[in-house]
């Protein structure tokens, strides 16, 4: 049965209403001091389909509102076979649509085509519905009958245009983002929304920046980021928003540029973001930190908690963790050999365990206490089959350390003068990709290089000039390795005797790749010399 037939059959029309709009702004209210959504534009399009459902001989039964929701902005979905999807998200037009198709409501009114999607997906998936149950579908803006061939076609004409019209005002918002953020503007100071370690009107909060200048010192000093948590949940100072610290939130401070008075973009117009590449769990941070033409850093006009330098070891120290050159872990302050001890007990499976030891305290009755290096239990994905006295294995790694040393002792200290001054090609080509970029930056200071031609070309070079920067370091560190042969055994003595715990951690990670603990073949106290496995890394 059509409209008309219904209209004149005595029984008013069910219609669901559609209302949406993308961006409603908020407003403090003054007598609840509480924030608030205007929704004066949801107001003014609900008014007029109501009126419109009045003059077609119904009634509105339902409201589907979709208030500060957009109908471009896509998310990634996982589907159960493991694939992504990328969809617009709108619980309350997928709800329409299956009341439509379970008849709650006998037709659609909706503000304009704009309004109710732009997405060609979306709107297949109601002409589908259009097209069996033949319920009408209205707009108050114009006539566009769905059940119509015509009316079809002009529907999917209109909303390929307002995808494109959406598409172009994203790009300008994103450059206007990208230039606000290049002027220092992207950061908000509010109560809502201001970054920890300041107060809402941008001064920095005395306590809470100490706070984050102590994480930084304990992180350069070896502190693992699961200690890090630990050591801001003890503070009693919250977070800003949440009410437990978490290692992400954590670590994403620390790291970010604008810890250290930087600007910062990580929107649309960075190359990885257009390309969208896959993003793993460590960003490097370096990446999103804004540049001036010269390739300076641009700074921002708040007060950093750190200093740019400090920003940098932190950066450094953090892809060491990631790239597996420390073996820094939970507990590496208490013990010398934390993170490097493996196990060599044989499974039944025939296979190593090789999990890392951990420093346990057994503590007596009587008062007393032992600490020990065990092997996690099984429950702990461990065997539990080793375990060794702390004090004596601290003490036998040192001494193996110092034999291995003076085993390999150089027969002379003087420098490699010929290795030193070597031309390295990758740092050539990394001079001349920095030239470039240099050119580049200053030509789009200028003027005369373009926005698309900047965007397309500088994050290209950017990543040629991150990958030559990592085989620069992999040269300088064999070159390193090559200077540490020839340091003398009395140099390194004098550096362990003088240096902390984390030091001396420092100095056996240059030296040892891991030490491999099997079973012992003594009985009682005396300690098994033979079940001790240092695995030296290759220098040199």
């Amino acid at each position: 049965m059509d409209t008309t037939a219904k209209a004149t059959s005595g029984k008013r029309l069910r219609y669901g209403g559609n209302v949406r709009i993308s961006e409603d702004p908020e407003v403090l209210d003054g007598k609840t001091g509480e924030i608030r959504r205007l929704e004066r534009g949801i107001t003014r399009q609900k008014e007029d389909v109501a009126a419109l459902a009045e003059r077609l001989g119904g009634e509105i039964v339902e409201w589907y509102e979709e208030n500060d929701t957009s109908a471009f902005k896509k998310k990634r979905i996982r589907l159960p076979n493991g694939r992504s999807v990328w969809r617009v998200i709108r619980p309350e037009f997928r709800r329409m649509l299956a009341d439509y198709e379970d008849g709650k409501i006998d037709g659609i009114i909706f503000y304009d085509l704009d309004r109710l999607t732009r997405q060609n997906r979306d709107l297949e998936d109601l002409i589908d519905l259009v097209e069996f149950f033949k319920r009408p579908v209205e707009s108050v803006t114009g006539q566009l009958d769905l059940r119509t061939s015509g009316g079809r076609t002009m529907a999917r004409v209109l909303v390929a245009m307002a995808n494109k019209a959406s598409e172009d005002t994203a790009r300008r918002v994103a450059r206007a983002r990208l230039q606000k953020a290049q002027e220092g503007q992207g950061r908000r100071f509010n109560a809502k929304r201001r970054p920890f370690g300041y107060n809402e009107d941008g001064s920095i909060n005395p306590a809470e920046a100490e706070l984050v200048r102590s994480a930084v010192r304990r992180f350069l000093a070896g502190e693992s980021w699961s200690g890090l948590v630990k050591y801001f949940q003890a503070s009693g100072i919250p977070p800003v928003l949440a009410r437990f610290w978490y290692l992400s939130s954590v670590r994403q401070m620390l790291v970010t540029p604008s810890v250290a008075g930087i600007a910062v973009y990580n929107g649309v117009l960075r190359k990885e973001n257009e390309e969208g590449v896959r993003r793993s769990r460590y960003i490097d941070p370096e990446a999103t930190a804004l540049k001036d033409a010269a390739g300076r850093y641009i700074m921002a006009p708040w007060e950093p908690l750190v200093s740019v330098a400090e920003w940098e070891q932190v950066v450094a120290e953090q892809v060491r963790r990631v790239e597996g050159q420390t073996f820094t872990g939970m507990g590496t302050k208490k013990h010398l050999l934390s993170g490097l001890l493996r196990c060599g007990c044989i499974r039944e499976d025939g296979s190593v365990c090789n999990r890392s030891l951990t420093g346990s305290v057994r503590k007596y009755k009587s008062g007393g206490s032992t600490t020990n290096y065990k092997c996690p239990s099984k429950v702990q994905g461990g065997c539990g089959g080793v375990s060794r006295s702390t004090r004596k294995l601290d003490e036998l790694a040192e001494d193996l350390l110092f034999a291995h040393i003076a085993a390999n002792a150089p027969a002379s200290a003087e420098p490699d003068t010929d290795a030193s001054t070597e031309q390295d090609p990758d740092a050539q080509a990394l001079a001349e990709v920095r030239r470039r970029l240099e050119k580049m930056r200053q030509g789009y200071g200028a003027g005369t290089v373009s926005d698309e031609t900047f965007f397309a070309t500088v994050p290209a070079l950017e990543a040629q000039e991150k990958k030559l920067k990592a085989a620069v370091k992999k040269t300088e560190q064999a070159r390193s390795g090559e200077a540490l042969l020839r340091r003398s055994p009395q140099q390194i003595r004098k550096e362990w005797e003088e240096a902390s715990m984390a030091g001396k951690r420092a100095i056996l990670g240059q030296y040892l790749q891991a030490i491999i603990i099997s079973p012992s073949a003594a009985r009682g106290s005396n300690f098994d010399h033979s079940a001790v496995r240092p695995i030296w890394k290759a220098i040199g």
